[in-house]
């Protein structure tokens, strides 16, 4: 991916500019920012200036027009420098689709969540106009801490005539003390591991969402050949509470009789996992009540088959659990089942 090219000044010039340090700083470069945790100084000045460097030297999804420059009309610069119908373009105009419903259903400001993400590595090839194959490194810089995350998403999916080749891996990273220097996205990409879809995220602190894929054997080529589906949702409470800290904030668990709170702390924990998949560009729906339903994204496929367990497992990572999830458990296990006969 090139750099980023927009005449700014450089990093070092912006925060010697000011006297500001820690969370001053911040909000003087990314502000405002969403109820920001009051840390010491050191650690808001330091994401500050790895923020500031990473954003000139990658591209970001919004702009982010420092407080008290002439230029503090928000607009997205970047998209000037796409194609609009190029390879390219796809990630960055996906990341803006699903990360803006993110922000209407929190009902905060267009852009908010947006100029948080920065693209480090994007290598996209589309067929007609869905993803033949990405493999895709994304930040998105906590709105609320001197945090950020790193999401990593690699898929390919081909239809050939006697055969379909599907598999993805979706992972993330949590860095909780970022360092005053710019990231390095080869670096980052050295860190995943290259065995199977389930091994890629073992080492060097990455977490795996989820991962899916079609058996690769004889029994799925052929006219009669068999879509036999693999994959798992590895996300555990832990894992999901860590991501919400980071992203929005501590959040208290309600008392379980007070079902109106529950359901709002259910909400926010779904759309923190459902935030880092924004970020890469997959808008999924995850229900949290009966009445909603599983809306799983247009242009990805994250299920092999009819069985919509990505959604069920996020869900349940959350901690809850619907009344019709036992039953679309039962007879997803049954067509994978009946898939391999």
């Amino acid at each position: 991916m090139p750099a980023n090219t927009n005449s700014v000044d450089s990093p070092y010039t912006s925060a010697a500019k000011t006297d500001l340090q820690g969370l001053e700083l911040a909000e003087h470069n990314f502000g405002p920012l969403l109820r920001p945790t009051r840390a010491t100084k050191s650690p808001w000045t330091n994401y500050s200036i790895n923020r500031l460097q990473t954003n000139q030297k990658y591209r970001t999804v919004v702009s982010v027009p420092r407080k008290g420059s002439e230029d503090d009309s928000g607009d997205d610069s970047e998209e000037d420098e796409y194609d609009k119908y190029s390879d390219d373009a796809w990630l960055f105009n996906s990341i803006k689709a699903c990360v803006s419903q993110i922000e209407d259903e929190m009902d905060i400001e267009h852009g908010t969540l947006q100029k948080c993400i920065t693209i480090l590595c994007n290598e996209t090839v589309l067929d007609d106009e869905e993803p033949r194959s990405t493999d895709h490194i994304v930040r998105i810089y906590s709105p609320t801490a001197p945090m950020y995350i790193d999401v990593h998403f690699k898929y390919y999916c081909r239809s050939r005539r006697s055969e379909v080749e599907w598999q993805y891996t979706l992972g993330y990273k949590i860095q909780r003390r970022p360092s005053a220097t710019a990231s390095n996205a080869l670096a980052i990409k050295n860190e995943l591991n290259m065995g199977g879809p389930e091994d890629v995220y073992a080492y060097n602190g990455w977490q795996t969402l989820g991962w899916g894929c079609y058996e690769d054997s004889y029994k799925n080529y052929g006219e009669r050949g068999r879509r036999v589906e693999f994959g798992r949702v590895e996300l555990h409470g832990e894992g999901v509470m860590d991501v919400h800290e980071v992203l929005f904030g501590e959040l208290e668990k309600p008392a379980e009789t007070d079902s109106a709170a529950m359901l709002a702390y259910h909400r926010s924990l779904v759309r923190g996992i459902r935030l880092l998949l924004a970020a890469v560009g997959i808008s999924y729906d995850v229900a949290c009540t009966d009445d909603e339903s599983d809306d799983r994204p247009y242009e990805l496929m994250l299920e092999g088959l009819s069985d919509k367990w990505v959604a069920r497992g996020i869900r349940n990572a959350c901690g809850l659990r619907l009344a019709r999830d036992a039953e679309e458990e039962r007879k997803g296990a049954l067509e994978r089942q009946e898939a391999k006969i």
